[in-house]
């Protein structure tokens, strides 16, 4: 089984597959360490990590469709975390139906500013890339990532797929995404 876990950046996606590791034993997959490598190490990619959620998505697809049908292959169980989009995962879930689980999540109900003081206050944690941005270029990150979020809501609600808004109630809410995760785990 392959868990893909989507969404904007700072939403707990990493949290969320580290905490599925200690509790199910489903190692995971970070597209975040696939993207920053082929950025710094194969830089005729063309591959922009801060583009947005929507262009690293589609540039990311063909690479991590790819690992993922190998690991369905394999018969390894995973969860996959990162800059994902709703119509990628469905296709794969159609074409490996009781095999593929998937979620997305986003903060489309925050300010900027809330957003901005939420990860300053919660800073220190493992890929914690926001410390090395100032307020003002952090505030840009996070407008883009409210929009892509809202993408993200839209889209799943249109296509009957999960989404889950951390703007308020962070760790209930992942404790929610667990929750799901494993029931579809048991169903």
């Amino acid at each position: 089984m392959l868990v893909f876990i989507g969404g904007a950046a700072r939403t707990g996606k990493g949290m969320l597959v580290r905490r599925l590791l200690a509790d199910m034993q489903l190692s995971y997959l970070s597209i975040d360490v696939r993207k920053m490598g082929l950025a710094r190490g194969v830089p005729e990619y063309g591959l922009d990590p801060d583009a947005g959620g929507i262009i690293v998505a589609e540039k990311l697809w063909p690479l991590v469709r790819e690992m993922s049908v190998s690991l369905l292959g394999e018969g390894v169980g995973y969860s996959i975390e990162g800059e994902l989009l709703r119509q990628h995962v469905e296709a794969l879930r159609r074409a490996y139906p009781s095999q593929i689980k998937a979620c997305f999540l986003g903060y489309a109900a925050i300010t900027p500013a809330q957003k901005l003081y939420n990860i300053r206050t919660h800073a220190g944690h493992p890929n914690d890339w926001a410390r090395t941005y100032t307020d003002t270029a952090l505030l840009k990150i996070i407008t883009r990532e409210i929009a892509f979020s809202q993408y993200l809501m839209d889209t799943c609600a249109r296509y009957d797929m999960h989404y889950f808004d951390t703007s308020h109630d962070f760790v209930q809410t992942l404790e929610q995404v667990v929750a799901y995760i494993r029931a579809e785990d048991q169903a």
